[in-house]
């Protein structure tokens, strides 16, 4: 009989069930889940929602539970019906590692996606010194409590390891990936296959993911540059913030905003040729921006959260602060120097082939083997 591995996440769908989250930890979750598959283990999942059943990939189910509560930024309550509903698996993998508080399996796994805790907005849900000790309390039980945790960034390993240093031991660095073969550029390095200047925030369009600070960007580029046109590609948060992104786009000369399904990225980014990653929070290590260099795109990214970790600052991209003043000042520098913004471009291509979705699914394959 096959072996059983439940996972608990927050949000692949839409707690409603009604829209499926196009995001990168999405992503991610289904590829691995089709590992999990391929190393035959039976996979099932749980998120919150409201009591629907759906599919994460064909023959996977997801289920929906209900939870309203966020108490100290945990979901105690998801826990626990976890707990109890996937009692008889083998094994389980906490997507998120706050998901691991109170109760957590005997074999299990967390993964962190890059530290989150850095988001304006926490302030809100822990404004006092007693709700932050609170919070850290249950995130050290929910790191304490599993077998192993698997990080995408060095950034998330060296806070844990500078705030609890005997928990450091229980963390692995598997950054996230990217198919090569998928991503690739279509033009050579000394042809442009467009006239203008085309660029890409390949992102949700969120304030963490630094919507607000492109946007402005973009107008600045597109009224300095008559040959720059700039695509905001990405989901919003509902269809009312999507409607708004589509009027606020159709007002502004050579300004799109679209979303695309991510069997159709690849070919978006072969004739991109400056990407936008302007983080602000929130970060591990994007697949977006991953993706913009396994393509030969010029990167634009800031040293938020684990984004160091894939682009070195002048040699396979330009690293930056979170502000759409530092955003348009790089913009410039590589619609200047078409050169430059080609070498950068190649680098990029080249250091994205080490981060290889092969080599991810190997070093996932033995902390699996050795966890679960």
């Amino acid at each position: 009989m096959k072996k059983r591995i439940a996972i608990l996440t927050s949000n692949h769908f839409e707690p409603s069930g009604a829209r499926q989250v196009y995001g990168g930890a999405e992503r991610y979750g289904a590829e691995l889940t089709r590992l999990l598959l391929d190393m035959d283990y039976g996979v099932e999942w749980w998120q919150v929602g409201d009591n629907w059943r759906k599919e994460i990939i064909p023959g996977v189910p997801i289920r929906g539970v209900p939870e309203t509560e966020t108490p100290y930024q945990t979901m105690p309550h998801l826990n626990q019906v976890f707990f109890e509903q996937a009692v008889d698996a083998d094994g389980a993998i906490y997507f998120v590692m706050y998901l691991a508080y109170p109760t957590v399996f005997a074999n299990s796994i967390s993964v962190s996606h890059g530290i989150y805790w850095d988001h304006p907005g926490v302030d809100k849900f822990l404004p006092g010194q007693p709700d932050r000790e609170e919070w850290l309390r249950r995130l050290q039980l929910a790191i304490g409590g599993v077998k192993s945790v698997v990080s995408v960034d060095t950034a998330t390993i060296n806070w844990a390891r500078a705030t609890w240093p005997i928990l450091a031991q229980k963390f692995h660095y598997i950054p996230n990936f990217v198919d090569a073969a998928a991503f690739a550029p279509k033009h050579t390095a000394n042809q442009s296959p467009h006239e203008r200047i085309r660029i890409v925030f390949p992102r949700r369009a969120t304030t963490v993911r630094g919507i607000n600070e492109a946007g402005k960007a973009a107008l600045w580029v597109t009224e300095a540059h008559p040959d720059a046109e700039v695509h905001f590609v990405g989901r919003a948060h509902d269809d009312a913030m999507e409607r708004t992104l589509t009027a606020w786009a159709a007002s502004h000369d050579r300004v799109f905003y679209y979303w695309l399904p991510p069997h159709l990225m690849p070919e978006l980014y072969r004739f991109s040729d400056i990407v936008w990653i302007p983080t602000k929070s929130s970060e591990g290590t994007s697949l977006s921006c991953l993706e913009a260099m396994a393509s030969g795109a010029a990167v634009i990214t800031t040293w938020v959260g684990g984004l160091s970790d894939l682009i070195q600052d002048g040699y396979s991209g330009l690293l930056i602060e979170p502000t759409a003043q530092a955003l348009r000042d790089a913009t410039e520098r590589l619609i200047n120097d078409p050169a430059g913004r080609r070498r950068l471009g190649s680098h990029a291509r080249e250091v994205a082939e080490t981060f290889s979705l092969e080599r991810w699914r190997a070093r996932w394959s033995r902390v699996i083997a050795d966890t679960l």
